[in-house]
């Protein structure tokens, strides 16, 4: 369990390696406004639309043999789950969270990541969590490019795009399996 968190949030960063919000993550990384209200519904909209999703598809879906419904079963219950944690927010905390295509697109991961219905609750946390760890990591390259930056020629975006690419080459360079020899046959 614990090779899968730490596989999950520092190797395979679903931000990193799958690029899921890079651009938003960026954002947040410049303007940190109500970031942990954001990192809040985020987590819980993910767990809930995740694990709803995985019993709908394993009770449902899978006996029916209909298993490609999942993507549209899982947009259902996400539009009902976001929109009611969304009023709560915007109640409570009178600013908006509203977003879709992060959560989502872990909520897909999460599902085709899981074998279980406890894998796949923890594997939402941790996608979500890997998400919001990498912002303040952006935010001190940001803060960095702009104390050791002398022209304007360059932009601070992309210059930060750079050093996520750069992370993100790092965390792959010691994946040798292009060296197996049973590529090249």
């Amino acid at each position: 369990m614990l090779s899968n968190i730490l596989y999950y949030i520092i190797y395979t960063s679903s931000v990193l390696i799958y690029g899921i919000g890079i651009n938003r993550a960026v954002v947040y990384s410049e303007k940190p406004d109500h970031l942990m209200i954001k990192g809040i519904k985020l987590v819980l909209t993910v767990e809930a639309t995740s694990v709803l999703s995985f019993l709908v598809t394993r009770s449902l879906l899978i006996p029916a043999n209909v298993t490609e419904m999942y993507p549209f079963v899982a947009v259902l219950i996400y539009t009902a789950i976001a929109v009611f944690i969304e009023a709560i927010i915007r109640i409570t905390a009178r600013i908006s969270t509203a977003e879709f295509g992060i959560s989502f697109m872990y909520v897909i991961l999460a599902l085709n990541e899981s074998t279980t219905i406890a894998e796949c609750a923890i594997n939402s946390v941790i996608f979500s969590a890997s998400f919001f760890l990498l912002i303040p990591l952006l935010y001190a390259i940001n803060r960095r490019i702009q104390i050791s930056r002398h022209t304007k020629d360059v932009e601070n975006q992309s210059l930060l795009f750079i050093s996520i690419a750069i992370i993100m080459i790092i965390l792959l360079v010691w994946n040798v399996t292009w060296l197996n020899p049973g590529v090249f046959k």
